[in-house]
């Protein structure tokens, strides 16, 4: 049984036998570290200035470049601290922006059972501060 990360073993915030099967608590394992990096503005973690999202309130750019900086950001982040993803694609949706709302989704590939599966997931910037992630197509 899929017992989260060690992240999540150390916090115990995560218990894998809620899940039906291992490889839907590897989803939900997945989703919930990048609930984290989609919450947290980068340079607010001491120990990896790196970590979380670009400060969506300091970007001086025009909406096309600030998009593309979000977007490459979110994929150099991911890469770094969600390695059990890789081939990490990120776009955020240019169709349903809002003020203080934003949908982004992440494209990747999962090793699962010794064979490699794609797999997408769906940030949803909220205005209230908050990310839901969540597996695409639930």
């Amino acid at each position: 049984m899929y017992n989260g990360s060690l992240f999540e073993r150390l916090s115990n915030e995560f218990n894998g036998k809620e899940f039906g099967s291992d490889e839907e608590a590897i989803y939900a394992s997945i989703a919930n570290n990048l609930s984290r990096i989609f919450s947290t503005n980068a340079g607010s973690a001491e120990i990896a200035k790196d970590y979380g999202r670009p400060d969506l309130n300091n970007i001086n750019l025009s909406m096309k470049d600030s998009i593309e900086l979000i977007e490459h950001h979110s994929e150099i982040c991911i890469k770094k601290y969600e390695p059990r993803l890789y081939k990490t694609k990120v776009g955020v949706s240019r169709e349903k922006l809002t003020f203080n709302q934003m949908n982004i989704f992440i494209e990747g590939y999962l090793v699962v059972n010794g064979r490699s599966k794609k797999i997408n997931f769906k940030a949803d910037l909220l205005k209230n501060g908050k990310v839901k992630i969540y597996k695409d197509g639930i």
